[in-house]
């Protein structure tokens, strides 16, 4: 301090300290109003490495953009493990190898130091033994009516993609049993208008249980090419499905998969001769 110079009062510095606790505080509430945390679902096996993954965005920015070097915590299964700073695009990674089977919860959150403006985000890491058959399930057969989707929008309007609307009322009781005692479960989006975090979010508020969600083109070969890559990665025991359109059923019964449909009450068509059709949900586990 020069001669002269009068010390500056600690009121001053005391609001001076209280400005800048104010300023990030508002810089977490803004964060908080303003960001989404995706969690990626993953497949593996126990002892086999994975990169969980999980993305911080702006919604409100037109092509919800990535927000950068923001700290991530990553909790498997309730315990923590690691931390990993957002790219340039927003995006998170972290090494990790599950020592246990079943369906592991994922919860990312972001690092601030305040708690309660904590942003989160969930997913599940499906650490399955390839021994365990895996049951095909199209998002279409779980919903009560008809899967809705409108014409995509003009540019540059987000395409809703697809509508799932109210889920059937018994659907998610019956695949929590057979996935409890059995299955693993892949559910299809067959329409490749879905967006996954949709999907994801609907899933788990109907309270079906876990599974992988694979978006597969609307073309003639992308089931059969599945099966196929699900084989090619060594999951070996894919079993049967349940859809509910011919073209699902032919797919199945040609690769020698059990098969059963539960097609709307118009439907008018046939299906495979080897394909079990039902109209009633609760008839599923006694054909599987």
């Amino acid at each position: 301090m020069k001669q002269g110079d009068r010390p500056m009062p600690r009121l001053v510095l005391l609001d001076w300290g209280l400005r800048i606790l104010v300023t990030l505080i508002g810089l977490n509430a803004s964060l908080a109003q303003a960001a989404n945390l995706s969690v990626t679902d993953l497949l593996t096996s126990p002892g086999k490495p994975i990169q969980l993954q999980a993305r911080l965005t702006n919604p409100e920015a037109e092509g919800e953009i990535g927000l950068p070097d923001r700290p991530l915590e990553f909790i498997v299964h309730g315990r923590t493990v690691g931390q990993a700073n957002t790219d340039a695009h927003g995006w998170a990674r972290l090494d990790f190898t599950p020592s246990m089977r079943g369906n592991l919860s994922i919860i990312v959150k972001v690092v601030t130091p305040s708690k309660t403006e904590a942003i989160e985000g969930k997913g599940v890491l499906l650490s399955w033994e390839r021994r365990r058959p895996i049951l095909l399930i199209d998002l279409a057969v779980l919903v009560e009516g008809e899967l809705i989707m409108d014409p995509p929008p003009p540019e540059p309007y987000e395409d809703p993609g697809l509508i799932l609307g109210d889920a059937h009322p018994a659907a998610a009781a019956e695949l929590g049993k057979l996935a409890q005692f059995y299955y693993n479960l892949v559910y299809l989006d067959l329409t490749g208008r879905g967006h996954l975090e949709h999907i994801q979010d609907w899933l788990r508020e109907h309270q079906f249980p876990p599974g992988m969600i694979r978006i597969l083109p609307k073309t003639p070969t992308a089931l059969i090419e599945l099966i196929h890559d699900l084989k090619t990665e060594g999951w070996e025991k894919v079993s049967g499905g349940i859809g509910r359109t011919a073209e699902f059923a032919e797919v199945l019964v040609q690769n020698r998969l059990q098969t059963v449909i539960l097609p709307l009450p118009q439907t008018k068509g046939r299906f495979p001769r080897r394909a079990i059709v039902l109209d009633d949900w609760s008839r599923i586990r006694r054909h599987l």
